[in-house]
């Protein structure tokens, strides 16, 4: 927002305060930002307590969508001349933060002795207008580009920031008097085991001639990190699931070891019931050679034989499908890998 409209807003805002002042429920509240201001309806009751204005039941709320990131258009610009302003009339915000930031570790060395601080004699006006082009031919591609600058760090000297995916490449510009300019990408390759990528100007070959070759070798870059993190997707999605596969195979075969454990038990208390059966029988037969008292004891023992042979005989419980229970984790390592998980 510029300075003109945030202006007229700040002059309604106000207007508004005041007539809401004079009648009904509602006040108005404004905070100012630089850039911007925000503003708050909020409802008064008759003891002076707020409450924020809520909107209408039926509105529906705005579900916030993420922006796209910018991908690399590196076939599409490929061979592409970067233009080069001669002058920079109106630079942009970032240009101005690099161009403040040049001189910053001197300024912090030398900030009790300022009279000691070397005059480095940059060429600033050319240094502006590579940053400026640098900045315009990476908004005319979709990328984003930041300014970066830790003040706590005294020999920080700012860094222009390209932005393209979830990829940065910080960018440096140096230049004193008596050396030629280098821009750097503060960054190693994936190629490279140590060391920067740095472009000089020569007579030959000045800097801002190779700004396309520079875009052209960051944008191949930015393809190479996409591909190597789709690729490690890829095996991360691969590795889950064959990890699923082994957790609903092992699920399975514990499954498959509970019934079989099910039917044993089964086959076990059919068993049971048929020698329990066999047992009452056998007592029935000799309780009629007892004594009366001793007689009534055995009879009553067999016939509660027989009831709990019934209760135990899956044959006349007719029970299905046994119900598997959850597995703990420790109830599926016998059929998971070594290793599979880790404690």
């Amino acid at each position: 927002m510029d300075e003109e409209s945030l202006a007229a807003w700040r002059h309604a805002a106000k207007v508004a305060k005041l007539r809401l002042l004079r009648a009904g429920p509602h006040r108005l509240r404004s905070w100012s930002f630089p850039g911007g201001m925000s503003l708050l309806l909020v409802e008064v009751d008759r003891r002076g307590v707020e409450s924020p204005a809520l909107a209408p039941p039926d509105q529906p709320t705005r579900q916030w969508v993420p922006p796209p990131r910018p991908r690399p258009r590196t076939q599409e610009f490929l061979g592409r001349i970067v233009p080069v302003p001669s002058t920079v009339r109106r630079p942009h915000p970032i240009v101005q933060d690099l161009t403040e930031a040049l001189d910053f570790p001197e300024r912090m060395i030398y900030q009790h002795r300022p009279y000691l601080m070397p005059n480095k004699r940059r060429p600033v006006q050319r240094m502006r207008q590579i940053w400026q082009a640098i900045i315009t031919e990476a908004e005319f591609r979709g990328y984003e580009t930041l300014f970066r600058h830790n003040r706590r760090d005294h020999y920080d000297s700012g860094q222009l920031i390209l932005r393209i995916d979830r990829d940065e490449f910080p960018l440096q510009l140096y230049g004193e008097r008596g050396k030629p300019l280098q821009l750097t990408i503060k960054d190693v390759h994936p190629a490279r085991r140590r060391g920067y990528d740095t472009w000089t100007d020569t007579a030959d070959k000045p800097l801002h001639r190779q700004l396309g070759e520079i875009f052209t070798h960051i944008e191949r870059w930015a393809d190479l990190l996409i591909a190597r993190r789709e690729a490690e997707e890829r095996r991360e999605q691969e590795r889950r699931r064959e990890r699923q596969r082994r957790e609903d195979e092992a699920q399975r075969q514990f499954t498959e070891d509970h019934r079989r454990k099910t039917i044993q038990a089964r086959i076990g208390e059919r068993q049971f019931a048929d020698d329990a059966r066999a047992y009452a029988a056998a007592l029935a037969a000799v309780a009629d050679d007892l004594e009366p008292d001793r007689a009534q004891e055995v009879r009553a023992w067999a016939t509660w034989i027989l009831q709990h042979a019934d209760q135990v005989d899956p044959r006349l419980s007719r029970e299905g499908m046994p119900k598997t229970p959850k597995p703990e984790r420790d109830d599926l390592l016998p059929y998971l890998t070594a290793g599979h998980w880790h404690y």
